[in-house]
């Protein structure tokens, strides 16, 4: 069975895009997705004399092997300053030293989320060309949640339940188009 990886480009311990990755896993089979922390794989700032003088971080490698054992993945992105956090460019960064295409033209999906009408549409469509490019990633399809704690219900266990309609609509059409892109791999 194919399987998805899911996870989030923030390093917040309250992040809104770390929730929205917990709902959207939840909207998927579990024998489907598997959701990782990109906290739990630290990594120095990139510099290329770390790079030369100890090598690429054992964290990198060992998470381009996450990867390696997926066939597409869902990423939920915050928007730092209409870009891409700085945490979740260095992880991309570490990992295009260990292969430059490490997504090697595997579907994705890219989420995000803000507090504002925006919805992180500014990261969405800078993310799609970054990931798109050398990094070989096939971004089949992009979404975002505006106005984050107007459209979720929190829930007792510290999940969320998104009641924006219009999102859950499109987020199952993403789904499965996913599904579909995967079979056809």
């Amino acid at each position: 069975m194919k399987k998805i990886l899911i996870f989030s480009g923030s390093n917040s311990s309250q992040s809104i895009n770390t929730k929205l990755a917990g709902y959207i896993q939840s909207q998927v089979a579990a024998e489907k997705i598997s959701g990782i922390d990109l906290r739990d794989y630290p990594l120095p700032i990139y510099a290329h004399d770390i790079e030369v003088g100890e090598g690429v971080p054992e964290n990198a490698q060992k998470l381009k092997a996450v990867f390696d054992a997926h066939d597409a993945f869902i990423i939920t992105l915050p928007e730092h300053n209409t870009s891409l956090s700085a945490f979740f460019k260095n992880t991309i960064d570490w990992l295009s030293r260990v292969e430059m295409g490490f997504f090697a033209d595997k579907p994705i999906l890219l989420f995000g989320t803000s507090p504002g009408p925006g919805g992180a549409r500014n990261v969405l469509a800078h993310a799609e060309k970054v990931l798109s490019g050398y990094l070989r990633g096939k971004v089949i399809g992009t979404l975002g949640l505006p106005k984050f704690h107007k459209s979720v219900e929190k829930n007792d266990d510290n999940s969320i339940a998104v009641m924006d309609e219009g999102f859950n609509e499109g987020m199952k059409a993403l789904l499965e188009k996913l599904e579909t892109a995967m079979t056809e791999s």
